[in-house]
This record gives C-alpha cells, structure tokens and sequence, in this order.
C-alpha cells in the first residue's frame, strides 16, 4: 500500500481538506497520514501525528515511519515556527526514500528571471527590479507614474504597497484586510525612515504599476487552478475573477476580495477584444507548467494569476505553487471531487513511475 502524508506546519492546517482527499484514499490503495515537521523524532525518525482511519472515518493518533510520498502544504512566514519547520522540509526534500508530489517554487525574483528569459512569456510579465536601497527606488518612481513594490517571499498580497511620486512628495497606500490606508511623505528622510522599518531588511521587488481594466468598477485579477493527475499531464481545474473593493490595492480573498465566475467577466470586454484576450489566457497558461519545470524541480499544483490591463494586454501577475481552492469551491462545485483525486491519482502515477524507473 502506498503511504502519502499530508505535511503542514500548523497541526490543524487545512485539516478539512486533507479529510475529504483521505475518504478516496481506498480507491487508489493509498494510506493517508498527517504531520508537521515538528512531529518527526530526530533520532528515530519515527513520526507521532495522525492517521485517517476508513473503518471509523476519523483521524487517529499514530506513529509511524516517515511516508513514501508528501504532500507539502507548509507556508512560510516570518514566525519562529516557519524558522523550524524550512530545514526540516528541506531535509525532507533531500531524502532518496521520500518523493515530494511539488517541491515548491523559489521567491518571485527568481522566478520572474525564468519567465523573462523565455521568448514567448517575457513579453506578459511586468518589469521587475530587486530594491538594493531606498535611493534606486525613487529613482525607478521617478521614471514612472506608480509602482507595485512586495516581498520576494510574499504571499497573499501581505506586504504590497502602491507607491506614487506627487510633486516632492511621495504617496504609500498599503491594504490591511479591506482597509487602504495612504501616508504623504513631505522628504526623502521620511519616506527613507519608514521604508526601512517596514521592510526590515526582507528583500523586495518592485513592478510598474498596471492600470487594470475595470469590472464593476473595481479591480480584480484572473485566478487559474491547474492540477497533474493520474497521467503525469496538467489539467485546468479552475478559473474565477477575484474581485477587490473599490480603490483596493489587492485581490486576495484573504483581504476582502470576492469570488466570480469567470463567465461573467466576457460580456464585459468589447467584443472585439474578447476572442484575443481569451486565446493569450489559454495559451499563457498552457505554457507556463513546462517553462517552470524546465528550470526548477517538478511541481504538482499552480495557481497562475493574470490581470487585463486598460488596452487588454494581459500580464501575468503572480505564479504560486501551493495555491488555494476557493476559486474552484465557488465557482466549479462539481470539480472539487476531481480535485481532491488528482492528489492520489498523481500520488499513484509517481509510484508507478517511479517502480518502472527502477525495473
């Protein structure tokens, strides 16, 4: 029987989901466990987590070895847990008797160096520049309107600021849940002070500032959930409009952002317009897996987020290898059961993959 654990940092992190892909375990003779880095024993490297029992339908606590296969839903952030748990997973990942399903992307610096040397997808990614000191930031606001500036690390549009240079003066706007707040910096000084307080020596990326086409007058962004499954090829699982508030800066779900069919968004875009934008769409998203996998290890999920901008360019705004689900939850209920199979169908296709390698 093939073991799958379920990884994650926090002990009841996403234990919904991981439950509802436990019920099909038996179908693909899987056995699912759950545990954090944490619940590993360094000397042993027995693990005590838990266990989806079929007979009772519920998790059980257990100990167990080390499972053949992960599923790495670990997310980072600046907490003292996060420190712990990276060289633990990173261990992990080293192991020749432990395969990850997706071994996850690196920062979005090195991943926008990737994109820009391929010669069909350099031309969908915004500019991008790492911020080696405050002084090349205003000089890059002074060379444009407003800039996007975020954590290289980032995830959930935590971290984002708008910056905009009004006259002497320069303009941040950051979001906290679904509240903008603006500060006008009157000096250099000011703006240097702050800068550096809310950076805190994390690296950050800067991005023109793109003028999104306008859906009901608010900003939103295209979410597409992609997927492997039992033949190793990827598949589209979902694809929704994430819709922010009037004058938001962000479209994540997790600061206030609605959840649209895509369907909806059509009727809006000039007819003329709509065949184009649908064609780049496809073609950007069939494209992307295969430049990413070219160049970093094998991933088994991504979340590609795109934006239309005022002229109906379409540029790709962020690419996430442990994305989130509500755009299928929302917007394509009938797939969730197919989400939560390709897990083990991809699970078993590795497996098999691996058992032939070895022949």
């Amino acid at each position: 029987m093939i073991s799958l654990g379920f990884l994650t940092i926090h002990p009841q992190q996403e234990v919904e989901y991981v439950t509802e892909i436990a019920k099909h375990a038996s179908e693909f003779s899987i056995e699912i466990y759950r545990f954090t880095p944490f619940n590993i024993h360094p000397n042993t490297e027995n693990i005590e987590g838990f266990r989806y029992d079929l007979q009772q339908k519920k998790w059980i606590e257990d100990s167990f070895l080390l499972p053949s296969f992960i599923y790495d839903r670990c997310f980072y952030r600046k907490d003292s847990l996060s420190k712990k748990a990276r060289p633990i997973v990173n261990w992990l990942k080293q192991r020749e008797d432990v395969t990850f399903l997706g071994h996850g992307l690196p920062n979005k610096l090195d991943v926008y160096e990737v994109i820009k040397k391929d010669s069909y997808l350099s031309s969908y990614i915004p500019p991008t520049t790492p911020i080696e000191s405050v002084e090349q930031l205003v000089q890059l606001l002074r060379t444009n309107d407003s800039l996007m500036i975020k954590p290289a690390n980032g995830s959930q549009g935590k971290g984002i600021v708008k910056l905009r240079q009004r006259g002497r003066e320069i303009e941040a706007s950051y979001q906290q849940n679904d509240i903008v707040n603006t500060i006008l910096f009157s000096s250099f000084q000011e703006f240097k002070n702050w800068f550096t307080k809310t950076t805190r020596d994390v690296l950050y990326i800067a991005q023109p500032h793109i003028s999104f086409f306008p859906y009901e007058r608010t900003p939103f962004d295209i979410r597409l959930l992609l997927q492997k499954g039992n033949d190793g090829a990827w598949k589209e699982i979902g694809r929704g409009i994430r819709q922010g508030e009037r004058d938001s800066i962000v479209t994540n779900v997790s600061s206030g952002a609605s959840i649209v069919p895509f369907e909806n968004l059509l009727p809006r875009i000039p007819r003329v317009h709509r065949q184009y934008v649908m064609d780049e769409i496809n073609t950007i998203c069939k494209t992307i897996p295969s430049v990413l996998e070219n160049h970093f290890p094998s991933l088994f999920e991504l979340g590609i987020d795109l934006c239309i901008s005022r002229d109906f360019s379409i540029w790709i705004l962020d690419l996430n290898s442990k994305p989130g689900r509500k755009i299928v939850m929302e917007t394509a209920p009938e797939q969730k059961e197919v989400m939560y199979k390709n897990v083990l169908s991809y699970c078993v296709y590795l497996a098999n993959t691996l058992s032939y390698r070895k022949e």
